[in-house]
């Protein structure tokens, strides 16, 4: 069993570098500036984590993860016309992560671009969906629109909340490229 006392220490490092992150771009942060913010020493930090790289790598590898493991649970809803429903869940799952995701989606030119990764794991899911059960034209084209939809809208709901007039737009918008 972990040691609660770990558990909290990551988090207020993992918070800290968050907060920073927000304030001023990755390059900036120092190792000396997440143990300031999250009240713990240098050889607590290195204790956890390689150097800042490391921790943005661990942050990273969560959201991914935790992305993938939701999109594979909730991703039959966005096709079968669930889709307000399923964006509900993703962003009540999602929700609790958010100051982290959207912090790690403004290194958007880095080998750690989290747009770019949750973006792909949409596409490689609709298109899954369409090589598998239907006989949808472009079907590239289609789940590139497909994913694009389900990313945009959701990171919509993370700025504006969950709207459910938007919602049923983009149901309404989803529908059409499926049936074309």
């Amino acid at each position: 069993m972990t040691d609660i006392r770990i558990i909290k220490t990551k988090q207020n490092i993992e918070n800290a570098f968050v907060s920073l992150l927000n304030e001023t771009n990755f390059t900036s942060i120092t190792v000396n500036d997440i143990c300031k913010r999250a009240l713990t020493s240098r050889s607590t930090f290195y204790l956890h984590y390689l150097d800042k790289y490391d921790l943005l790598a661990q942050l990273f590898d969560q959201q991914v993860s935790l992305f993938s493991t939701i999109v594979e649970k909730r991703f039959n809803g966005l096709i079968l016309g669930q889709l307000e429903e399923t964006v509900v869940q993703f962003y009540d799952e999602l929700v609790t992560r958010q100051p982290v995701i959207q912090a790690l989606f403004k290194l958007d030119g880095s080998e750690y671009n989290l747009k770019q990764k949750f973006e792909t794991i949409l596409y490689d899911h609709w298109l899954a969906y369409l090589n598998e059960k239907t006989d949808v034209s472009y079907k590239e084209l289609t789940a590139q629109i497909g994913a694009s939809i389900v990313f945009d809208t959701l990171n919509w709901s993370f700025v504006n909340g969950v709207n459910h007039e938007a919602l049923s737009f983009v149901e309404d918008i989803r529908k059409k490229i499926l049936t074309m």
